[in-house]
C-alpha cells in the first residue's frame, strides 16, 4: 500500500513572514526577467457597516451534527485507521465535475469572482497547458477535464491528481471530500502528499475544514484590511490553512496562517517567522494537519526526490483554537492568483497524492450534484481566445427560470434533512442588499425565499470579496420526491445588468 502523504488585479497582500506588501510588490515573478510585476495602487477600503439583523427567512444549521456510529475503518494513506482514503488509482468511468475523480467522493467547485455579462457569459475559465502527465492527453484542457489522474514518473512513483486551475484572478479548484471528517473528543488527523512550490502572485494550495458543505471556501482577511489577495467565498463557519513561498523563493514552502472563520469573519493566525522546507517542481512534501476542537498543528517534510521516501515530519506551524464545531468537510485548493498577469502562463498545476483522514467513518449523508453548465464561449479574463463558462445565469422572477436542472436517482430512504449547496455571484451594486432575494423551487412546488444572513451582509458589504459567494440553502424534505428531483432558481430585487449567477450546485441529504 502506499505512503501516504474581476474586477481588480491589484497586488497580494504578502503573508506573515513574507515581508509585507511593499515587498511582494517589489520580487521578480519567475520568468519575468529582470523587471518586477507592475504596482497597483491599492484604494483606500472603508469598514463595513454594522451587520444587519438576521432576516426571518434566513434558515438556522443544526445545533450539533446526528450521532455517529463509528465504523471500523482499514489502514491507508499511512493511517492505521483511515476513515478517509483516495490513492487515485483508478479512472472514475462516470464523470461529474470532478473529471477524472469519483464522483461520489469529491466534489469540485470552481471559483472565480468574474462578472459574468449580459451577452450570456457566465463565469468563463480560460484554458490550461498541462505538463506531462499521461499518454495521449490533450495539450490544453477546459473546465470538465481539468482534474487528470496521472501515471507515475520519476518524481511521484504512483498514480496521483493533477489539478490545473485557469481561472485567473482569485481563481480556484477546490476539492471537497463528501464524507464529513469527525474530531469530536480527539486529535483528528488529515493527510496529503501536494506539489508545495508556490508563489504569492502566482499560486498555491490551502487546505479548508468547513462545517457545512459550502463550495469555493476562500478569505477576505477582515473587513477593514487589504483584501485584493484573495476576495473568495469565506465560509460561514470553518477554519483554512493557507501555505506559501518563503519570502517568494518557490524553492521553499511554509505555513503562511490558520484562519479560524465565524459568521463568515476572518480571525488570523500568523506565525511569528515562517518555517520554511524545501520544495522543488513536480515533487511532492507530505503534509499533516492535526485538529482538536483546542489545537491545530501543522506538520510538513521537504519534498521527496522519489515521491515516498520523506523525512519524519516536522512541526510547521501550531496555534490554539476554540472552535463550535467537531464535523465538518475537507477541501483541498488550488489558487490561481493571476499567472497570466504576472508570468505569462495561463493556469496555475498542482498535483496530490495518498489523500486521507482518520477517525469514525460517517456514513449517514448522500449527495448528488449538478454539472456546471460547460458553455464554450469567448472572453475569459486575462486570457484571449475561448473559453467555458461554468456558471447558469440566474433571471429575475418576472422573467422566469432560465433552465430547469435535475438531480438523478435522489434515495430519500431514512432521511431527516437536505441541503443545497451553491456557489454565487452578485453584482453589488448601488441598491440595498438587504433587498436580494434567491427563490428558489424543486419539482414545480411552492418558491423558497433565500435572503442574505447577517454574516453574508456583513462580508457582502465589504466590495472586496467581489460578489462571490458559498450559500447553503435549506429544504424541506417535502419538497423532494424518490428518483429525479427538478430545481429552478430566480432572484428578485438583483440587478441584471451583469446577471446573477450559481455554479457547483450540490444536494445533501443527511440520514438517521
Amino acid at each position: 500500500m502506499k505512503r501516504a502523504i474581476v474586477l481588480w488585479t491589484l497586488l497580494l497582500v504578502a503573508s506573515a513572514g513574507c515581508s509585507g506588501e511593499d515587498q511582494v510588490a517589489s520580487e521578480n515573478p519567475p520568468g519575468s526577467g529582470t523587471q518586477p510585476p507592475p504596482t497597483v495602487p491599492t484604494p483606500p477600503t472603508t469598514p463595513p457597516p454594522p451587520a444587519t439583523p438576521e432576516p426571518p427567512s434566513a434558515p438556522s444549521p443544526p445545533s450539533a451534527p446526528p450521532p455517529t456510529t463509528p465504523v471500523p475503518a482499514d489502514p491507508g494513506c499511512g493511517l492505521g485507521s483511515a476513515a478517509f482514503c483516495d490513492t487515485f488509482e483508478s479512472i472514475a468511468t462516470s464523470r461529474g465535475r470532478a473529471g477524472d475523480l469519483d464522483s461520489s467522493k469529491w466534489s469540485l467547485s470552481r471559483g472565480n469572482p468574474q462578472l459574468p455579462t449580459s451577452n450570456g457569459t457566465v463565469i468563463p475559465v480560460g484554458p490550461a497547458t498541462l505538463p506531462t502527465c499521461r499518454a495521449n492527453q490533450p495539450q490544453k484542457v477546459f473546465p470538465g477535464d481539468d482534474s487528470l489522474i496521472c501515471s507515475p514518473n520519476a518524481q511521484i512513483p504512483s498514480n496521483h491528481l493533477l489539478a490545473a486551475v485557469g481561472a485567473q484572478n482569485y481563481g480556484q479548484n477546490s476539492y471537497r471530500i463528501r464524507q464529513p471528517f469527525d474530531f469530536a473528543g480527539r486529535t483528528g488527523k488529515i493527510v496529503f502528499d501536494a506539489e508545495s512550490v508556490m508563489h504569492p502572485l502566482l499560486g498555491w494550495i490551502s487546505v479548508a475544514l468547513t462545517e457545512d458543505p459550502a463550495p469555493v471556501p476562500g478569505y477576505s482577511l477582515g473587513p477593514a484590511g487589504q483584501t485584493n489577495d484573495e476576495g473568495g467565498a469565506t465560509p460561514r463557519r470553518g477554519v483554512i490553512v493557507a501555505f506559501t513561498a518563503c519570502n517568494n523563493n518557490m524553492n521553499d514552502y511554509a505555513v503562511r496562517f490558520i484562519n479560524v472563520i465565524e459568521n463568515h469573519q476572518d480571525a488570523l493566525r500568523t506565525p511569528a517567522s515562517l518555517n520554511c522546507l524545501p520544495a522543488k517542481a513536480g515533487h511532492v512534501s507530505h503534509i499533516e494537519i492535526r485538529v482538536s476542537q483546542q489545537r491545530i498543528d501543522v506538520y510538513g517534510t521537504p519534498y521527496a526526490e522519489d515521491g515516498k521516501s520523506f523525512s519524519q515530519p516536522v512541526l510547521m506551524y501550531g496555534a490554539d483554537v476554540n472552535l463550535p464545531f467537531s464535523r465538518g468537510y475537507v477541501q483541498l485548493t488550488v489558487h490561481n492568483h493571476a499567472t497570466a498577469k504576472y508570468d505569462g502562463r495561463d493556469a496555475w498545476i498542482a498535483r496530490f497524492d495518498n489523500v486521507g483522514f482518520d477517525g469514525p467513518v460517517v456514513s449517514n449523508y448522500r449527495e448528488y450534484e449538478i454539472p456546471d453548465s460547460l458553455v464554450s464561449g469567448s472572453g475569459a479574463f486575462n486570457i484571449a481566445g475561448p473559453s467555458m463558462n461554468v456558471g447558469y445565469r440566474i433571471r429575475d422572477a418576472a422573467e422566469g427560470p432560465g433552465q430547469t436542472l435535475t438531480f438523478r436517482n435522489v434515495d430519500l430512504k431514512g432521511a431527516v434533512s437536505a441541503q443545497l449547496a451553491i456557489a454565487a455571484w452578485y453584482l453589488l451594486w448601488d441598491v440595498p442588499l438587504e433587498g436580494y432575494v434567491l427563490k428558489y423551487r424543486f419539482n414545480g412546488g411552492p418558491w423558497r425565499n433565500r435572503t442574505f444572513t447577517t454574516g453574508e451582509l456583513a462580508l457582502l458589504k465589504n466590495t472586496h470579496q467581489l460578489g462571490q459567494l458559498a450559500q447553503v440553502l435549506e429544504v424541506p424534505l417535502t419538497d423532494l420526491v424518490a428518483g429525479d428531483n427538478t430545481v429552478e432558481f430566480v432572484t428578485q430585487g438583483v440587478p441584471q445588468n451583469y446577471p446573477p449567477a450559481v455554479s457547483a450546485i450540490d444536494l445533501v441529504i443527511r440520514t438517521n
